[in-house]
């Protein structure tokens, strides 16, 4: 089997998880996550209510997956930023890096910002997962900077970062199809820059 080649199994595991995030995006978008059950999800899906547990420990889980990868990428292009421009800039760079990758699920980004207002639930979760992704922000910028740990100005910067890629994100996904994501996040960042400066 040739480097990156997937098995018909990963195929078909691919292929359910997508049909359960889409399902569960969906229903939870147009009729509120807090009134939409994993059965409905599951039929919509096209799967049992035992598969749809298989994939994902709880409802909750089905809108947050893949959210992790996503943030150790942010780490890792960042750590490959050049030395010589700053923390903004880098922080800047990385997420207009990664913006294509992301612009490609724009529905399921404008889906998910509508289920996740629905649900004080969702917004306690993606508050939760907020501050740990903001505390792998932090711990990158740290290490940027030779920092064992996080100091208070990493944990701002990371903060800020993240609150700049959320507006981004948001004006992006609601807004006409153009400019493309990475223009919106250069322009919030870039308007961050003006303000501090």
């Amino acid at each position: 089997m040739a480097l990156g080649d997937r098995s018909p199994r990963a195929d078909h595991a691919a292929r359910t998880r997508k049909a359960i995030i889409d399902a569960a995006l969906q229903l939870c978008a147009s009729q509120g996550f807090d009134n939409t059950t994993t059965d409905e999800i599951a039929e919509s899906a096209g799967v049992s209510p035992r598969t749809f547990f298989r994939y994902f420990p709880t409802k909750e889980s089905v809108f947050f997956f893949g959210e992790y990868d996503f943030i150790r990428s942010f780490a890792t292009l960042y750590l490959a930023q050049a030395d010589d421009v700053s923390d903004l800039e880098a922080m800047r760079a990385t997420f207009v890096t990664l913006a294509p990758a992301v612009a490609r699920l724009r529905r399921r980004i404008s889906l998910y910002l509508k289920a996740v207002e629905s649900s004080p639930t969702l917004r306690g979760r993606e508050r939760s997962n907020h501050q740990e992704n903001a505390a792998t922000l932090a711990q990158a910028i740290a290490d940027r900077r030779g920092l064992l740990t996080p100091d208070v100005d990493c944990e701002l910067l990371a903060a800020v970062g993240l609150l700049v890629m959320e507006r981004a994100l948001a004006a992006w996904a609601d807004g006409p199809s153009r400019p493309a994501l990475g223009d919106v996040l250069a322009a919030e960042f870039e308007r961050l820059e003006k303000l501090l400066s």
